[in-house]
């Protein structure tokens, strides 16, 4: 055990390096992630490998003790109370060999602060711990839960933490395996009141590590997925400014904020794309951007008023080249699909007769309007494709769409949605990176043409 610590502990060392060596933007990136499936939840798993445990504070890792968890572990939240009948241990060994002889109780090393107890238990209340406090010598004391406090159980490791000093937090000695994913950086469970969130700390640039696959193919034109990374760079670092920090975290992994699968889609070529990028946030009369982004933008992207109601100087609408790809796809839904959705969105408009578009002067469906015999009822800018999100297929992939009516149907009309692109529209487009690339325009210049009149900073 203490080899394997001693060698695990050479590598965290040059982890906790990267994790907060000086990035080309600005001083120390740090970045906290939370990973949305495992928000407000009471446990997870950490897969088979050696884990130094320890507390987060501030962003700073502080180490308590590495653990051979090669049989994997669970660490969950504890509410439970416990005896402490162990006090002062200078190390995890210690408390652990004087656990180990407390034959008949189930005694568990726990990192007090400073000092290493042995605590006893569980007990459901203060009052069956107070109970059974008293079969022990008078130097035990009962502990209460607080936030802070987990219990982790492994194969032949167990420990509580008990500090109030951070957050409790661990990784592995080059990537951390949690709940079938690897991160880099480290896992921090910041307390919530339903339990805890799981927050990757990581370095900025190897943050975008994970992003850049997630967000685009990995096999697209190395310009794109440049262009790629600093668009991703660029909101990150606007998110940080931005973010409320709610939940214990800057920015999410889902696609809310920007897709991360954590270190495990990891290329050759996304990874290419970040080094050779590194630092580089594009910047709009000297601040960063909210660099937005979608996956296609159909042929002709947004306006900011458009779409959010906000005159954004850098998000104006501009064609695609010629010949880029653009996603196709399309819609039926049934006269007894549009009365539902009409009914569920509180439309009272009697029989449904008809329904019409308004267009915006770039091409998108800015006013979706259904006529009744007694009335009509209308949806605009996003709410257009948001009406939709009920049904099967979710809410519409654009707003760049043509309507037609089947009226073979016994009763009203079948609609019929051909579209092109996928997203908001607003930003870079995907798809349309992509083909600009293999066209020969460079990373910069698909920046600048998605984003108006921006500068690219840190090259």
């Amino acid at each position: 055990m203490k080899k394997k610590a001693l060698a695990a502990a050479g590598i965290f060392i040059i982890l906790l390096m990267g994790i907060f060596a000086l990035n080309t933007y600005g001083s120390n990136e740090i970045i906290r992630v939370g990973l949305k499936a495992s928000e407000n939840t009471t446990q997870v798993q950490i897969g088979g490998q050696t884990v130094m445990t320890g507390y987060s504070s501030v962003n700073r890792f502080t180490e308590v003790e590495y653990l051979d968890l090669s049989g994997g572990a669970t660490v969950s939240k504890s509410y439970s109370y416990y005896i402490a009948v162990g006090g002062g241990f200078a190390s995890y060994d210690e408390a652990k060999a004087y656990a180990a002889g407390l034959t008949g109780y189930n005694a568990i090393p726990a990192y007090k602060g400073s000092t290493w107890n042995v605590y006893i238990g569980p007990y459901e209340s203060n009052e069956r711990a107070i109970q059974a406090h008293n079969n022990y010598k008078s130097d035990s004391v009962v502990c209460a839960p607080t936030a802070n406090t987990v219990y982790l159980n492994g194969s032949g490791e167990r420990m509580i933490y008990d500090c109030t000093s951070g957050n409790f937090a661990f990784a592995g000695d080059t990537l951390t395996n949690i709940n079938g994913r690897t991160y880099r950086g480290y896992i921090e469970l910041y307390p919530t009141s339903a339990g805890f969130s799981v927050v990757n700390v990581i370095a900025l640039e190897d943050y975008l590590k994970g992003v850049v696959p997630s967000e685009m193919p990995s096999d697209w034109n190395i310009e794109a997925l440049k262009a790629q990374a600093c668009a991703a760079r660029t909101y990150t670092v606007h998110m940080l400014a931005a973010s409320d920090k709610s939940g214990g975290y800057d920015i999410c992994d889902t696609t809310h904020c920007q897709a991360y699968n954590g270190a495990g889609g990891e290329t050759a070529s996304t990874n290419e794309a970040v080094s050779s990028t590194s630092g580089v946030i594009i910047t709009y009369g000297g601040s960063p951007i909210d660099a937005v982004y979608c996956s296609s933008a159909g042929g002709v992207t947004d306006d900011g008023a458009a779409v959010w109601g906000t005159d954004t100087p850098y998000l104006k609408s501009v064609k695609e080249i010629d010949g880029a790809e653009v996603y196709e796809w399309s819609r039926t839904y049934s006269y007894d699909q549009l009365k539902s959705l009409l009914a569920a969105n509180g439309a009272q408009i009697g029989k449904l007769v008809y329904m019409d578009v308004t267009r915006s002067a770039n091409g998108r469906v800015q006013k979706m309007t259904f006529y009744g015999e007694s009335s009509s009822f209308s949806v605009e800018g996003e709410k257009v494709r948001t009406f939709f999100s009920s049904t099967e297929g979710g809410s519409l992939q654009s707003r760049v769409f043509d309507i037609s009516f089947d009226h073979s149907v016994s009763e009203g009309f079948n609609l019929v949605m051909n579209g092109k692109g996928w997203g908001h529209g607003l930003g870079l487009s995907q798809y349309g990176a992509n083909s600009m690339g293999q066209a020969g325009y460079t990373y910069d210049q698909i920046i600048k043409h998605y984003y108006t009149g921006v500068e690219i900073s840190g090259s």
